[in-house]
């Protein structure tokens, strides 16, 4: 008789969870995904308001290790962490999981079991999220669901974009940027994918990557913004910030050139980007659509690249002699009128959302009354005596 009632009980409880996810799932809205345009116009837009004398603040976002990090690191015998030193930065936010660590400085990863977004700004947590299969309706009603709130949102390509869903990218949309925690590299391509595609997108990091763990020689990345009356998410949404990341040069673990940034100004004169720096950079990289290297400038402290007509857009990367790398947010053409910043929220499908309501509902109860009819047979099957 026990064992008969923890087996219903745990036959229903099954059921429950499998109407309750169903449920979830089907009842996501489905979206238009029309193709946008790419930026076109006269006019040039640049997100830099600075100039040689611009004060900067370097921020850093930590993103604390899992708890059972530490429980490992104790079994297994492994090597003491490396740690932020908090001295390098000016401000340090700590980004919680599902958690805002600071209510003055609200920021945390969002997602239940995919902390695949950052969310800057927001008012309060959102918990929506979708435990397996995510296709790119469910990854834009969660975009939706944050830019309620009104986030700042960056999304984490490692785990939000995978190898088979590359269109991603340039489809959804609302969305503010990439967040950097693993490796620029990976990222840079979907940047360049979602700039090509007339997404406005910026890109941010983490203080240290995600595969920092007991590494001496890791990376620093900064998040230098202007020290001026317009708050740091003013500053993120118009663009005027850069990215810097800097590898250890001394046995506390800090980054050379950790002073002050080395970035001067950044200029439009007769189409063409102009790019200074307060010293000689190793190099000076351009970028234009599809992440295409339209020039590369060595050893200078300024360097111009034509804007022409049919670029797009145009972003820039410096690096210097001892491997710190600057990443600036790109410039981009616009007409008359304010300048596009970012696509707005696709409109919902009205006829696809009800009739993918309706299939998922009734598929639902098709597969629950198999279940119980299977359920009620093996009964009637082990009561029925053996002739």
């Amino acid at each position: 008789m026990f064992w008969k009632v923890i087996k219903n009980i745990v036959f229903y409880v099954f059921l429950l969870v499998l109407v309750a996810i169903t449920i979830h799932y089907v009842w996501a809205p489905r979206y238009y995904f029309p193709e946008s345009e790419v930026f076109y116009g006269k006019k040039i837009y640049n997100p830099y308001s600075i100039s040689p004398y611009t004060k900067w603040k370097k921020v850093g976002i930590a993103t604390p290790p899992p708890w059972y990090e530490h429980v490992l690191g104790r079994i297994t015998g492994e090597k003491e962490q490396i740690f932020i030193n908090r001295n390098y930065y000016d401000t340090l936010l700590f980004a919680g999981n599902q958690r805002i660590v600071n209510p003055h400085q609200p920021i945390y990863k969002q997602g239940l079991f995919h902390d695949d977004h950052f969310a800057i700004g927001c008012k309060t947590i959102v918990w929506q999220d979708y435990p397996f299969i995510r296709d790119i309706h469910n990854k834009q009603h969660r975009i939706n669901s944050l830019r309620r709130q009104g986030c700042l949102l960056y999304l984490k390509p490692s785990v939000f974009f995978d190898d088979y869903q590359q269109d991603h990218p340039e489809l959804l949309r609302s969305y503010n940027g990439f967040m950097v925690d693993e490796s620029f590299e990976q990222v840079a391509h979907l940047w360049d994918r979602a700039l090509s595609a007339g997404k406005y997108t910026t890109i941010m990091a983490t203080a240290l990557p995600k595969n920092h763990r007991y590494k001496p020689e890791t990376q620093y990345r900064t998040v230098y913004v202007p020290q001026n009356d317009t708050s740091f998410k003013a500053n993120l949404k118009r663009g005027n910030y850069f990215v810097a990341s800097q590898y250890p040069k001394d046995d506390n673990n800090t980054p050379s050139n950790n002073t002050s940034s080395l970035l001067s100004e950044i200029r439009i004169e007769r189409d063409s980007l102009i790019v200074s720096t307060k010293a000689e950079a190793y190099a000076i990289s351009f970028y234009t659509q599809n992440g295409k290297v339209r020039k590369v400038v060595r050893n200078a402290e300024e360097a111009a690249c034509y804007f022409d007509r049919k670029d797009s857009y145009m972003r820039a990367e410096i690096l210097f002699e001892d491997g710190t790398r600057y990443y600036l947010n790109p410039l981009y053409r616009y007409n008359d009128g304010s300048p596009h910043h970012f696509a707005d929220q696709p409109h919902k499908n009205i006829f696809r959302t009800w009739l993918f309501r309706s299939v998922g509902i009734f598929g639902l109860i098709i597969v629950v009354w198999i279940l119980l009819y299977i359920k009620r047979r093996l009964r009637i099957e082990i009561r029925e005596p053996k002739s």
